[in-house]
């Protein structure tokens, strides 16, 4: 259906949060969705025949905060050793629910749903093997694929009621099968109706206890997915499912907690999200406090004072910037094609930046064209306007998301294309300061909203701009830096992720525009590497894959020669620069 003849409305009102409502999922003793709270949970990095530590990392999981925990069953054997997890864990004092992550292996999905309260399963590959080429795909075929799909899952939903167990449907950005890409292509259109045509078997088979999660390493496609899903589930009048939620591949460090902010709190923000999983390339139990702190300063939004604005028409599934005229702000020119522009009050003036990471204008030296508006003012805005010279508008009221939101829809009502300026004054120099306004300002960039940014952190103006440009990254609006997109780790990885992460980083961190995808495994791997330029993959024990994009280049290298075989690869390609000594 064309976007101009379909609601856009997946939730209430655009300008209001309202949490979405869900039906309750029962897994063990907790509940996801219905009116329970958002349940925070992580996967343990372990095999699943390492009983004992599988196990350690429960208890570790568990006494962090976390509610529930997933662990990867690569193959039936590793699902066969649930049993023996499942008894010890809960033997050594653990009641935290269990969950089993089963990729390729309908078998494994079966028996681990003896053992757990929660399976998931990837529409991906759960019949779509991958056996059938995309070139080889047909319309017979896609419907042919349709009908095993039933066959095959309709059982494995029997099953799971017969056993009160809880399913999710989980769909990756980096796994879509041959069938949907051929379809729909690489869209997130792919992903909902990936995810659609398994709820509509649960919808033929009655089962209701199914959380679904549409998860990318961009958060702009992770928001755009969940946000069509929801308007798809209200359409075709399917029950409203719980939303698992998440950014895969984010990272390491403030860059993976930033995008994680960007992408999960982007949607809390809007309340959309039932259960959330921070994935970062670190000790799991680190995901927990971040996830925790993300869904408490999420929780903090509040709605816009006043209401009866003009429709925010904006397209929210499918990312297009606002169109606005170029604004010349002092020395900078801002909006129209121009890259969004980093900005910092004028008292910083003599404070000393990094050389490629500069304030591009400072406020005070063209104060005469900001126009800062607060929620009284918007009701009052289309009043004003033509007395009002084209200006760059801020708004500096107490609802960001929806207010600027708001001040988009009056000014694209009256004919206005004046640039807008986000700006964001962060209480101090904390995590919690920093996830708060990087899901606020990640929200509206990938809303397509601003043309400059402007962070006011408490006497820290070179933070403020450092955290600027990095927002700017986590959301895919700017780069700054190289990007390194890596996944947490599990019981697929096939080498140590964390510390090949951290030499990758130093050898290449000094690289300007460029991404890295460090991947364990070609689960997701290949896929997730849409969005970047080159890969680093687990292409079997002890070897190493390295991709452009999605192509293979050199497979099955010694672990110990992939490092400086990437950077031979760069050469080539004429992407790689000497660091400055």
């Amino acid at each position: 259906m064309p976007m101009q003849d379909r609601d856009l409305d997946y939730v209430k009102n655009r300008f209001q949060y309202s949490r979405r409502e869900t039906i309750p999922v029962q897994v063990g003793s907790k509940q996801i969705g219905g009116n329970a709270p958002v349940l925070v949970q992580s996967m343990t990095t372990t095999k699943p025949k390492d009983t004992a530590e599988t196990v350690r990392q429960i208890l570790a999981l568990e006494k962090a905060g976390c509610e529930l925990v997933r662990i990867t069953v690569p193959t039936y054997s590793d699902a066969c050793a649930l049993e023996a997890i499942v008894r010890e864990a809960r033997n050594a004092g653990a009641t935290v629910p269990l969950s089993a992550d089963i990729h390729f292996q309908p078998k494994a999905a079966f028996e681990a749903l003896k053992w757990v309260g929660k399976v998931r399963i990837n529409p991906g590959n759960f019949v779509d093997t991958g056996i059938m080429t995309l070139e080889s795909q047909t319309d017979t075929s896609f419907e042919e694929g349709k009908r095993k799909v039933f066959e095959a899952f309709a059982p494995f939903l029997k099953e799971a009621k017969r056993l009160s167990r809880a399913i999710r449907i989980g769909v990756n950005h980096g796994s879509l099968s041959a069938r949907m890409l051929y379809r729909y292509g690489d869209t997130v259109e792919g992903m909902v109706e990936s995810a659609l045509e398994y709820l509509a078997v649960c919808e033929s088979e009655n089962f209701d206890q199914v959380v679904v999660s549409l998860k990318a390493s961009n958060p702009r496609v992770a928001i755009e997915a969940y946000r069509l899903l929801a308007l798809r589930l209200q359409e075709l009048k399917f029950r409203a499912y719980p939303f698992h939620v998440g950014v895969t591949e984010a990272g390491v460090g403030s860059d993976g907690r930033l995008k994680s902010a960007v992408g999960i709190g982007a949607l809390l923000l809007e309340g959309l999200g039932d259960t959330i999983r921070v994935s970062l390339t670190e000790n799991p139990v680190a995901e927990i406090p971040v996830a925790r702190e993300l869904i408490r300063v999420c929780a903090e939004n509040v709605s816009l004072s006043v209401q009866n604005f003009p429709p925010f028409t904006k397209d929210p599934f499918h990312f297009e910037k606002r169109k606005s005229q170029v604004l010349d702000f002092g020395t900078a020119r801002i909006g129209g094609s121009e890259p969004v522009k980093v900005g910092i009050i004028s008292n910083a003036q003599n404070q000393k930046f990094s050389d490629d990471r500069l304030p591009e204008f400072k406020v005070a030296s063209a104060a005469d064209l900001l126009v800062c508006v607060d929620d009284s003012d918007l009701s009052t805005l289309a009043e004003k306007l033509p007395e009002i010279p084209p200006s760059l508008f801020c708004y500096r009221g107490a609802s960001p998301v929806f207010g600027v939101r708001a001040l988009a829809s009056v000014l694209e009502k009256n004919h206005r294309e004046d640039p807008i300026l986000l700006w964001s004054e962060p209480a101090a120099n904390t995590e919690p300061e920093k996830l708060k306004v990087a899901s606020v300002l990640g929200s509206l960039l990938c809303d397509g909203l601003g043309d400059a940014v402007c962070l006011t952190v408490r006497n820290a103006p070179e933070i403020s701009v450092a955290l600027a440009y990095d927002i700017l990254q986590a959301a895919a609006s700017r780069k700054s830096k190289a990007d390194f997109i890596s996944c947490p780790g599990c019981g697929r990885t096939l080498y140590d992720i964390q510390e090949v992460l951290g030499k990758i980083q130093n050898r290449l961190g000094h690289l300007k525009d460029i991404s890295i995808a460090v991947m364990g495994c070609i689960v997701n791997g290949p896929g997730e590497m849409a969005d970047a330029d080159f890969g680093y993959v687990g292409g079997g024990p002890g070897r190493i894959s390295l991709y452009e994009g999605k192509t293979a280049v050199r497979k099955n290298i010694p672990e110990e020669e992939a490092l400086e075989a990437l950077v031979e690869l760069l050469k080539s390609r004429g992407r790689w620069q000497e660091p400055k000594i």
